[in-house]
């Protein structure tokens, strides 16, 4: 048995790695929770990182925190509400006259409106719909319009969850759109694989640490639907994995930088699921 007190549940690892060096990605929800997690593992595979985030006091932050922790890190924060079709424009033009060139876009950006069926807001369901599927298919719209153009191949990812493929209780809009995205990837790889474009999604685990999904008021949800107290929510969640371990951001962002290397070059229309062993696909 593995004495799990001899194990840092908290504290990121620091992986540096040239996988990506001089590639471009662009990492949106970026300023917060698993979003900033990925551009922090990106930014430490060398990859130039463009921190896309509606929130841009976030943004501006989770780029400085990089370069406080990579003084030489080519990053820049950009505004945007990725549901807008000229924010999104906007956003790639600041783009590529930065860097000139696009390999990788990571859809991040998401909310997690929940409760039960019978309660459901409308509008927050449509609010749902827009920012974690339109928001989705206009971020990679763009980058593949760029993709191709440029005849360079590239890759897509799109951040699901494990509620895009076991759906969790009171969370209609989250498993709804969340089972979308990974279709709407299986979809992509079929359309871009001629172009070199691979396209892939990845349905992490609960991460909590820095997660604006997990504010006190979903924890709340998550007590009530449990019946446990509210600060009982996270080691909960910890025990129903296989490993009892926590999720941080770094373990999703090896997950990425694996995917956007020649190391997964012929990998593509797949579904990698990182939570410690909770989900097993089927």
């Amino acid at each position: 048995m593995i004495d799990r007190s001899q194990i840092s549940e908290e504290t990121p690892r620091t992986v540096y790695s040239d996988d990506l060096k001089d590639k471009v990605a662009i990492v949106t929800g970026a300023g917060s929770g698993i979003g900033k997690g990925l551009a922090v593992g990106l930014a430490r595979a060398g990859a130039k990182v463009a921190l896309v985030d509606l929130d841009e006091k976030a943004a501006n932050e989770a780029s400085e925190e990089i370069n406080v922790e990579m003084p030489s890190a080519d990053v820049m924060p950009v505004i945007c509400n990725v549901a807008e079709e000229d924010s999104v424009a906007d956003a790639y033009e600041k783009i590529m006259a930065k860097w000139d060139r696009l390999d990788a876009l990571v859809n991040a950006a998401g909310i997690a409106p929940a409760g039960p069926l019978v309660d459901i807001d409308v509008k927050k369901w449509r609010l749902a719909l827009e920012v974690n599927l339109t928001g989705y298919l206009l971020m990679a719209q763009a980058a593949a319009r760029i993709m191709i153009d440029r005849e360079r191949g590239g890759n897509i990812i799109n951040i699901s969850s494990k509620s895009g493929l076991q759906a969790s209780k009171n969370n209609t809009p989250y498993n709804a759109t969340k089972a979308g995205e990974i279709h709407m990837a299986r979809g992509w790889a079929l359309e871009l694989g001629e172009y070199g474009i691979r396209v892939n999604s990845i349905c992490p685990g609960n991460v909590f640490k820095g997660s604006k999904i997990w504010n006190p008021e979903y924890i709340k949800i998550c007590a009530a639907k449990y019946k446990i107290k509210p600060e009982e929510v996270i080691p909960f969640y910890i025990s129903r994995t296989a490993l009892k371990r926590e999720i941080i951001g770094q373990d999703i962002a090896d997950s990425v930088v694996f995917l956007c290397s020649e190391k997964a070059r012929v990998i593509t229309g797949q579904t990698l699921v990182v939570d410690s062993g909770q989900v097993m696909v089927r």
